[in-house]
């Protein structure tokens, strides 16, 4: 043993002669140790043997590492038993990667170990040296002299690299090598992406466009110049101020780091492909990438799509509501397309709403899909025949369907005779103006219903429910339609004179009507202990960020969730609210006039089907049917 002993201090002298580092001496020390204690335990004598029933055991209870490490150490000291050294190229597999590295590199390296100093104690200093030494043998295996030649490309090359180590040794490798990186994109010697690229999170995100499809990669190379007005470095700078919007607008935590990650993802590949930011660009990108996204990949989009609008209005629209389907109006041929969209903005500039102009839109491209399958290739080839054919074959299961159709049809018709796109200006003649006025049983809440809502609104105190019985309780003691209810603002409610002032979005009247207690009360406890914290103008908003004002869904989700029932009653939602209150004003004995007052209507024909309610009147009013010179034959009165 005492032979053994002395070839293994041999062994270790002749690293420190080469200048060893202290990991490699430690790690050879505690191998010819841990074979020094085998042989104790199993009384024997130090061969070739010996050590290679040593190195199985070895194989079977260490890693895989540490077993290729001490296979060689003992060839080592095999070799040095036997000739007295050991080779310079069997010394030189295991020679420190520090005096592997060249010059320009190790002068920089020293300069990155030297500013660690004060954060890494001396084991950890010397840890840090070991790994980055071999990061830059590794560049300096590309042909690299100094931190300035580095590219993406050489970046890549590493993450792709097989560095012959673990899954968790790899990660240190990475980790070592963003923190010199960064260090120097601070000094201004490379750029500040080398330091974020080599992450596992990131890196399998970034991409290439050469490895596009080869219609997206035509389509980024017409965008580069256009895109390069905003450059990469100015898109990094508005990620921060981006994430700083979104905080102030309540996004969790959680919501800013992915915001933060994937708009980081986004800045790499601009950076890496020479390009500035481009939202088609962006969309270009998103689409390669998504197959490697995973379930996350609507959060993503999302982030992209509020990125965008940020980008142009300098602002994150909290009541912005995203689509991200493509729309259908763009596959038609430009003399639809032009046509469609100019009969839509007039309607707009006519003060029609959104929602109207979108319904609108439908019925004219269902035209338009008529046209082109008879071979039509612009409007004036249409005739009064091709018009009684589309509506001999409208596909609308109900009448009313098909009437507002034709309505429609026959308006966007109008506006191109207008327009003198179609020449003959009595073709909207060849259909149908809509139907008669139907009247309908006005469906109201019964009694038990509205006791119901008055015990919601004592017995449940959480925000959402909060929120649910002012908007229920507005609808019901204010008759506000679902639009006027989710557009109320706190300018809008004079406190002092209990009072509520509004422009109604459907008529654009205005109407200004007291304010009930019970209506008062529930508004107040909403904004006092339901309300989120945030500076939106609308009363009612989202309790989830980004806090803006809610949609008209909201209103008739507010209503089925105090009163379940209601679900289930067709085409009956929040507005039976607005219709029970202009019943009870009847019933009041208010008369006609002031419904007409409290609903913002200028004639009573909306007003008129409420009558049927106020049945003591109504019995007031029956004629006997020999006034009427009627006769009863049979039955019983």
């Amino acid at each position: 043993m005492n032979q053994y002993d002395f070839y293994v201090q041999k062994m270790l002298e002749l690293l420190d002669e080469n200048e060893f580092c202290s990991s490699s001496k430690a790690s050879h020390r505690e191998c010819y140790q841990d074979f020094r204690e085998y042989l104790m335990q199993y009384v024997l004598m130090y061969s070739p043997e010996n050590a290679d029933q040593w190195l199985k055991l070895v194989r079977e209870n260490k890693c895989r590492q540490k077993y290729v490490s001490w296979y060689k150490y003992m060839e080592q000291l095999q070799e040095l038993i036997i000739t007295g050294t050991v080779s310079d190229n069997h010394l030189a597999l295991h020679k420190s990667f520090y005096n592997k590295v060249p010059e320009m590199l190790k002068i920089e390296l020293d300069e990155y170990i030297q500013s660690r100093i004060e954060t890494y104690n001396a084991k950890s200093s010397n840890l840090a040296k070991v790994y980055c030494s071999r990061i830059m043998v590794f560049f300096s295996e590309y042909g690299l002299q100094t931190i300035r030649d580095i590219t993406y490309a050489d970046l890549s090359g590493f993450y792709c690299a097989d560095l012959h180590c673990s899954t968790q040794t790899r990660y240190v490798y990475l980790s070592h090598a963003r923190k010199m990186l960064s260090f120097f994109s601070k000094k201004g010697l490379c750029r500040k992406g080398y330091g974020m690229i080599l992450d596992d999170k990131i890196y399998p995100y970034v991409g290439w466009v050469e490895k596009f499809a080869p219609e997206n990669q035509n389509r980024i190379h017409t965008l580069r110049r256009e895109s390069l007005d905003f450059p990469s470095h100015e898109f990094l700078t508005a990620i921060d101020d981006f994430v700083e919007r979104l905080r102030n607008k309540g996004y969790a935590s959680t919501a800013l780091h992915s915001a933060r990650h994937t708009l980081t993802i986004v800045f790499l590949f601009l950076d890496q492909n020479g390009l500035g930011y481009h939202p088609e660009i962006a969309r270009i990108w998103f689409s390669e990438i998504q197959p490697v996204i995973g379930a996350s990949w609507r959060n993503w989009r999302r982030i992209l799509m509020v990125f965008e609008h940020y980008s142009t209005d300098g602002d994150i629209q909290s009541d912005k509501r995203y689509t991200y389907k493509p729309d259908r109006l763009d596959s038609y041929p430009d003399w639809c397309k032009e046509a469609i969209t100019g009969f839509l903005q007039q309607l707009t500039r006519g003060f029609r709403r959104e929602t109207t102009a979108r319904s609108y839109k439908y019925s004219c491209m269902r035209f338009c899909t008529f046209l082109i399958k008879h071979g039509i290739s612009s409007f004036e080839s249409v005739t009064p025949t091709l018009i009684k054919e589309f509506t001999l074959t409208d596909i609308h299961e109900t009448f009313d369907g098909r009437s507002d159709c034709f309505t429609v049809v026959r308006q966007f018709l109008r506006y191109l005779e207008e327009q003198d796109i179609i020449h003959n200006s009595t073709l909207h003649l060849g259909i149908s103006t809509g139907t008669a006025p139907c009247v309908k049983i006005v469906n109201v809440l019964t009694d038990d219903e509205i006791h119901a809502i008055s015990e919601y609104r004592i017995t449940h105190d959480l925000p959402i429910e909060l929120r649910n019985v002012a908007m229920v309780m507005t609808g019901l003691k204010l008759g506000f339609r679902a639009s006027d209810v989710v557009n109320l603002k706190f300018s809008d409610i004079d406190w002092k004179n209990r009072t509520v002032s509004i422009i109604q979005q459907k008529t654009l009247r205005e109407i200004t009507l007291p304010i009930p207690n019970d209506v008062g009360n529930s508004l107040y406890s909403y904004i006092k202990k339901g309300r989120p914290n945030t500076d939106s103008k609308y009363i009612f908003v989202r309790h989830k960020a980004p806090y803006g004002k809610v949609t008209t869904k909201i209103c008739n989700n507010a209503l089925y969730t105090i009163l379940p029932e209601r679900e289930k009653i067709h085409h009956c939602g929040f507005h039976v609210t607005r219709k029970t209150f202009a019943t009870n004003i009847l019933r009041n004995n208010a008369g006609i006039n002031a419904v007409m007052d409290s609903l913002g209507h200028r004639d009573n024909t909306s007003v008129m089907k409420y009558l049927s309610f106020d049945e003591e009147r109504m019995r007031q009013c029956p004629l006997s049917l020999g006034e009427c010179e009627l006769e009863l034959k049979g039955g019983l009165l």
